[in-house]
């Protein structure tokens, strides 16, 4: 049996306070009153939460469990949490056909029945239907729309810069899925872009937020009822933009859809253009630059064209830097996973930072450390769980792989990357991981033919 540790709690010990004399009554007191006081309550949970360190967590539990594995109350519900590479390869594998996502009762409201928050058949058709958009085929098709924004972006930085490298990703990203996804021209449309990118920044909130939805007489609606508004311009502008272009990836997704077409089109449309994959994108990126800036310059050029030291690089940023920690899981039945007995109803976090520095498959797991993946961990690309495993994996994660290279190898042909120096590169990790504070990196424009210069000087 699993051992529950209920001193595991993230939020630490419970309290209740009794009907003392410090204890206010609420009879008869204004309505108003109560409903604010209600707000800051929701208000500092949300901030606690969201201020805690879940890796600092799980390691500390992993060291008192001595375990990898271990269960403890979350959100009042008991949980798995799992940081154990072996038993998360279990999990997103075989334990697919015992388990459900489990992240409806949290995000569904604000997405819609999509492939990320539907499970059993219903999920199955929405992959067999997704995956012809994601086909070698349809892959070459959007490379166009991608390489002519990103040649464009890197064009307009001039010779030399200071960038703050996760804001100028997060804008590129989210040229590119709006670009590709809804057809969006930037250069024509200026401000129905800014107002997009507002009403999925908007929207993204209520993603982060309390799944709440009222509306306050005093401050207004919670952040979670401005998201809901927020979702529903988008669909009302996703259904104009699908009158007005044929850009490929809408006129594909029409013809793939399954069932409900307008409402399996819409909801992917909203998913696919919402924060969730420029935030994902611009967090690998951010991290990636950030360890490329720290190598030597004629390093860094020699990345642009060597596709193996370039993907050795993106394996190993996805492994100590995943953009999201983790996922969740629920147990539809009682089932044995990697030897655990899992109840039904238990909630199961399976965090891919802790398996991604798991000793028992990566020596030196805080090491960074790309070569691993030319010798000693060549067969372990898929034991990374950036993008899930099995039968829920990424459908779109070669897509993905195209946007990062293209991106890097880019900037890398055109510049040398410095990392400024005297900054705070640590991380945070929620809701995406990226460095606490905007890191700033110099681009130096490289002079054509110099490198080549270089190479025949250190040969003679």
């Amino acid at each position: 049996m699993l051992r529950d540790t209920e001193k595991g709690e993230l939020v630490g010990t419970r309290t209740r306070q009794g009907k003392g004399e410090n204890s206010e009554p609420t009879e008869g007191r204004p309505l108003n009153e109560l409903i604010c006081e209600l707000r800051d309550v929701v208000t500092i949970a949300v901030q606690v939460i969201s201020q805690m360190n879940p890796v600092k967590f799980v390691t500390k539990q992993i060291e008192d469990n001595k375990s990898r594995v271990f269960c403890a109350r979350f959100l009042n519900t008991p949980t798995v949490f799992i940081g154990c590479n072996k038993t998360i390869k279990h999990l997103l594998t075989d334990g697919a056909d015992f388990t459900e996502l489990g992240y409806k009762q949290f995000m569904g409201e604000i997405f819609g029945d999509n492939i990320l928050f539907t499970d059993g058949e219903m999920a199955g058709a929405f992959r067999a239907s997704l995956s012809e958009l994601f086909c070698h085929d349809s892959l070459t098709s959007y490379q166009t729309t991608i390489s002519r924004i990103v040649q464009d972006r890197v064009l307009e930085l001039g010779c030399l810069c200071e960038v703050p490298l996760y804001s100028f990703m997060k804008s590129l990203c989210t040229e590119i899925c709006l670009s590709l996804f809804l057809g969006m021209d930037f250069r024509d449309a200026e401000d129905t872009a800014d107002r997009i990118v507002n009403l999925t920044t908007t929207h993204w909130h209520g993603i982060i937020s309390v799944p709440v939805s009222i509306k306050l007489p005093i401050g207004g609606g919670s952040s979670f009822c401005r998201a809901l508004e927020a979702k529903n311009h988008l669909l009302n502008i996703i259904k104009q933009k699908k009158l007005e272009n044929s850009s490929h990836f809408p006129d594909r997704i029409q013809q793939c859809s399954h069932g409900d077409q307008e409402k399996f089109v819409d909801n992917h449309l909203l998913l696919f253009t919402s924060a969730l994959v420029p935030k994902a994108l611009s967090s690998i990126l951010t991290s990636l630059l950030i360890q490329i800036g720290s190598q030597q310059t004629e390093d860094q050029a020699g990345m642009s064209e060597d596709e193996e030291q370039l993907e050795a690089m993106l394996l190993e940023v996805q492994r100590m830097f995943p953009p999201f920690l983790g996922g969740r899981r629920v147990a539809r039945e009682d089932f044995t996973l990697n030897g655990y007995h899992i109840p039904k109803g238990h909630a199961l976090v399976y965090m891919s930072y802790h398996g991604h520095r798991d000793p028992s498959i990566f020596p030196d797991p805080d090491q960074f450390d790309p070569s691993r993946w030319n010798n000693v961990n060549v067969e372990d690309k898929g034991r990374l769980f950036c993008f899930g495993a099995g039968p829920r994996g990424c459908v779109g994660q070669k897509l993905v792989g195209n946007i990062l290279k293209t991106v890097v190898q880019e900037l890398l042909q055109k510049y040398s990357i410095t990392v400024n120096e005297n900054q705070d590169l640590s991380h945070k990790w929620l809701p995406v991981s990226r460095p606490k504070a905007e890191v700033k990196v110099k681009l130096r424009k490289r002079i054509p033919g110099l490198r080549f210069t270089k190479e025949l000087t250190r040969k003679s």
